[in-house]
């Protein structure tokens, strides 16, 4: 260590110079302070060792120029004091001086004091080498933490049923272009109208989501499946004792969990009647009470609705309010089905079979011509959401580099047998089958209707395998009503 010694007795310095060089240390000696003082501030000294008195500037004077010299302040300066200027070091030590020692010196002692400010500058280096790139680190630090929260936010929208969306037509292009602006306002409902199975609640989530992603809460809420003399309670919630059998605390209901991000109401062709003007004042006065309280409560949330079922035939017939109606079509979005556009079709498929083989640990990579062509004559009756389950049927059952017609052929089987009760009218679309009221032909011999009707339930279950939401809107009844037919 480069070691600065100031002393006006010659051999007194001469004997600090000698020790200090023999401890493996770099002295640089002088007997005038004021040249002293000139070396320090064109030269680094991490250490400089001076005596208190001296002739033309002593050494608590030099002390107080090298601390306020922005080149030498942080070196550590030791005082060397003589039997009466105890007084002298204690002021020395107030104002900055790392240490002094006692005339004569004991070489021990200096050894020990040099040891302790080689440590010191040492932390003084580090520390300001770690100030230097403190910038630099917390700039890395913060790249690594948006790395990481990315990889959440991702990792949290395929757990949720988002992951990557794809779309080859022009007109599903045009809804996710659609379903950014909505995203960007979070004031307006939305009404999302289609068939069962083409994604409703997907697109619902890319509406909350977005393309950076969203914090804030999905919650969802199937109309259909609570019934009607609950949907209140769990929509807005209740106070303690609102009703018999009510919890005790009370509890919050989908309107205030929602918080400041999306309440979706699916199904929302089978909210009660009664409700409906609730629901409308909640939209216009963006606040709602607790069923059986008193507090007005803010609502926040965005409210994004889905229905498969014609709303506006609903209207026209008194099934559902006009106003409110009205109101959810501010923004609306029609996902068409996906016969309507085949082009979506080779993609989809590709994606479920990636998806599919990375998550059951097959070869399949790409899907053959031969199946390309099955899947695109295949009439899709339960749009996306069949196309995705046929191809994990596919992947589940076979293996191999390329999917094939031949891993598709159960589409064909499944699709071979024809109802006796059913009849293809003329100008429907091609796998657009329909009951035909007209052309029915009945048994000779009495039947029972009702076993009949719980067949055709039974029937419509199996084949959607055992999702009651799909067969409820296959059969065109509430999922309460399909409930209420299995629970007999």
């Amino acid at each position: 260590m480069r070691i600065l010694i100031v002393d006006d007795n010659l051999p007194s310095l001469q004997s600090l110079s000698l020790v200090l060089h023999d401890l493996g240390h770099e002295p640089t000696p002088f007997e005038d302070p004021l040249a002293a003082l000139a070396e320090a501030r064109t030269t680094w000294f991490p250490l400089i060792i001076t005596d208190i008195r001296m002739p033309g500037m002593d050494g608590l004077t030099l002390l107080s120029h090298l601390k306020e010299d922005s080149s030498t302040a942080e070196a550590d300066v030791v005082l060397i004091t003589g039997h009466g200027d105890m007084e002298t070091a204690v002021e020395a030590l107030r104002r900055g001086a790392y240490d002094y020692l006692n005339k004569p010196i004991n070489a021990r002692e200096l050894a020990a004091v040099v040891e302790r400010c080689a440590e010191h500058q040492a932390l003084l280096m580090e520390n300001r080498e770690l100030r230097e790139h403190l910038d630099e680190a917390v700039e890395q630090r913060a790249d690594a933490l948006r790395r990481e929260l990315e990889s959440a936010r991702t990792r949290l929208r395929q757990v949720t049923g988002i992951g990557e969306v794809v779309a080859a037509s022009s007109v599903m292009s045009t809804l996710l272009d659609e379903t950014r602006v909505f995203h960007a306002e979070p004031s307006v409902p939305v009404l999302i109208e289609g068939e069962t199975g083409t994604g409703k609640e997907v697109v619902a989530r890319l509406i909350h989501y977005g393309e950076s992603g969203n914090d804030a809460p999905f919650i969802a809420l199937n109309c259909a499946a609570i019934p009607h003399e609950l949907f209140e309670a769990e929509l807005f919630g209740h106070e303690p004792g609102a009703y018999t059998g009510s919890r005790a605390g009370g509890a919050p209901g989908k309107l205030e969990l929602a918080g400041s991000g999306t309440l979706f109401l699916d199904e929302v062709a089978e909210m009660p009647l009664t409700l409906q003007p609730k629901l409308l004042r909640v939209l216009e006065e963006r606040c709602f009470y607790r069923l059986g309280g008193v507090k007005r409560r803010e609502f926040r949330a965005r409210v994004i609705c889905a229905g498969n079922r014609d709303l506006a035939a609903m209207v026209e017939a008194g099934q559902f309010r006009r106003d409110l109606y009205h109101r959810l079509r501010v923004g609306h979005l029609r996902i068409p089905p996906l016969r309507e556009r085949p082009e979506d079709i080779p993609v989809l498929a590709g994606l479920f079979l990636q998806r599919e083989a990375v998550r059951k640990k097959k070869r399949f990579t790409a899907l053959s011509p031969d199946a390309l062509r099955l899947l695109g004559r295949h009439p899709w009756t339960g749009n996306v959401r069949e196309l995705e389950n046929a191809v994990e049927r596919a992947v589940l059952l076979h293996d191999g580099p390329a999917l094939t017609a031949r891993h598709l052929g159960f589409l064909d089987e499944d699709g071979a047998g024809e109802s006796p009760l059913a009849v293809r009218r003329d100008g429907d679309r091609p796998g657009a089958w329909r009951l035909d009221p007209d052309n029915l032909t009945l048994p000779d011999a009495p039947f029972d209707v009702e076993a009949l009707v719980d067949a055709l339930v039974r029937k419509a279950v199996e084949r959607f395998g055992g999702n009651k939401s799909r067969a409820a809107a296959h059969l065109g009844i509430s999922r309460f009503a399909l409930h209420r037919r299995l629970a007999k």
